[in-house]
């Protein structure tokens, strides 16, 4: 893998140039095999690296991100107004499903490995610890999608272009071993040692809590592979007494009303000229339905009413779908402005994660109080109030949002996930599909419609064409794999 590091021109710079759906205007590439990294600073490569993180995860209207993930989740879905392509369908997925992902992946990571070195380099505890923990969060997403990828071996650069693919289940234990030496490294970094952080300014606590729910993130997802609990009970009792994230881990340079500089989600909706401009996704109707079903004031915040009904109202996923005019657009609650922050992890999802946790008994706190505030951060952060979410989910006998109407652990699992799946819709697919393939909750979701599907839900993305192309020894070693080979942490 090629080695491409990124040069910006200047601090007062960085605060209009932002990532777009191909390469950022922040890279600035030279020779890939001569890279001139003398005029690279950490806090400028921070700053491009957190930026391309937030642009990767947290804009699913990108066709090179994570959109799939809300279709097959029944969040969004495609507009009728289009012929859609077979693949995307009928999950016949090719080398070519979501490509973009794997490059775009260890193009980010390339800039955190810069950061992790050159904070050995100066001694800098905090530039090192986010390097680290960065890292780790990338090379997470790339085993969930993936499975068996190049870890040990991708980031050397020219010194070997053609990276073995290490196993998945190794590399999650290393990543468990990498996120404590990040928090380790958060407990003791110096308060505004580091510039360029533009998720939390400087602020070693924040970051801490971020990487202890990051941390307690990657040992849930392996939770229903009985084989672990002995793993997970160790590395539990190391996050004992930690403190988890309670605010949204969102990422916002300064962002511009100008193309390419807006928030990622914003510019691939609304151009310039405040005009919507995204027609190939509209609301998904199993998403709108329950909402609808159960009272839930968010579906005003997520989506608008379809301009010709007056209505609420969306597409399943693998039928034609009504017209645009029909179907209901993003909502004001996820477009506020082109300066919003651009979110790589709510609040409303620590606190579902928590509350998953606390149910299991790994970590102390109440469950239901856990999965309650998860709820109400996720209505604050759409713009609607605590009370509101209060009133949500005190309705009485709702076993889909009350968890006084739950009786069973089985039951209050599904609830928890039934409400982080809400949280999620529209803001971070990926996490919702993690859920999905590992608990195969929400129960419910429909598989697609089309008479062109194989009726099987993708349990993993195909390596794209250009590994079998530059890299073909090592990923045709991986043997025959379709979308329902799964990845290790699959029961």
């Amino acid at each position: 893998m090629k080695l491409l590091f990124k040069q910006i021109l200047s601090v007062a710079f960085l605060a209009v140039m932002f990532i777009s759906c191909k390469k950022n205007l922040l890279d600035i590439n030279v020779d890939p095999n001569n890279p001139t990294t003398a005029s690279a600073t950490p806090d400028l490569v921070l700053s491009a690296a957190l930026n391309n993180t937030a642009g990767i995860y947290a804009n699913p209207s990108a066709d090179s991100r994570f959109a799939f993930a809300g279709i097959w989740l029944g969040h969004i879905a495609y507009s009728g107004n289009y012929a859609i392509s077979t693949e995307s369908l009928s999950y016949g997925l090719t080398t070519n499903f979501a490509a973009a992902a794997f490059a775009n992946l260890y193009d980010n990571l390339e800039d955190y490995d810069f950061v992790e070195t050159k904070g050995v380099d100066a001694g800098n505890k905090f530039y090192q610890a986010i390097g680290i923990l960065m890292k780790a969060y990338n090379f997470q997403t790339l085993v969930d999608l993936y499975n068996n990828v190049p870890y040990s071996e991708a980031l050397l650069g020219t010194a070997n272009s053609n990276p073995k693919y290490d196993d998945a289940k190794g590399i999650y234990d290393d990543l468990g071993k990498k996120m404590d030496a990040a928090i380790a490294l958060f407990k003791t970094a110096a308060p505004g040692s580091i510039n360029g952080d533009i998720m939390f300014g400087g602020d070693p606590v924040k970051w801490l809590k971020f990487a202890n729910t990051v941390k307690l993130r990657l040992l849930v997802r392996q939770s229903q592979r009985s084989d672990r609990a002995a793993y997970i009970s160790a590395e539990v009792a190391k996050l004992a007494g930690a403190s988890y994230l309670d605010i949204n881990a969102a990422v916002n340079p300064g962002y511009l009303n100008s193309a390419g500089k807006a928030n990622p989600f914003w510019g691939s909706n609304i151009n310039t000229s405040g005009t919507y401009t995204n027609d190939f996704y509209r609301a998904g109707q199993y998403f709108v339905k329950f909402m609808l079903d159960h009272n839930d004031l968010r579906v005003g915040q997520l989506f608008k009413k379809a301009t010709s009904t007056g209505l609420y109202h969306g597409n399943y996923f693998g039928e034609q779908g009504d017209v645009n005019s029909k179907t209901s657009e993003y909502g004001a609650g996820v477009l506020k402005a082109f300066s919003q922050p651009a979110n790589l992890m709510l609040s409303a999802e620590s606190y579902f994660i928590q509350a998953e946790a606390a149910l299991k008994g790994w970590i102390s706190g109440n469950p239901k109080i856990l999965y309650q505030k998860g709820v109400e951060q996720s209505f604050i952060n759409l713009g609607l109030s605590q009370a509101q979410a209060v009133t949500y989910y005190s309705q009485v006998n709702d076993k889909q949002t009350n968890w006084d109407a739950t009786t069973t652990s089985v039951e209050q699992l599904a609830l928890i996930i039934r409400q982080k799946w809400a949280s999620l819709g529209v803001i971070n697919e990926l996490e919702a599909y993690n859920d999905y393939r590992r608990l195969k909750l929400p129960a419910d979701v429909p598989l697609s419609a089309s008479p062109l599907s194989t009726g099987i839900f993708p349990q993993r993305l195909l390596y794209p064409q250009r590994e079998y192309d530059v890299n073909g020894a090592n990923v045709l070693a991986q043997g025959t794999i379709t979308p329902s080979s799964k990845v290790w942490w699959l029961p």
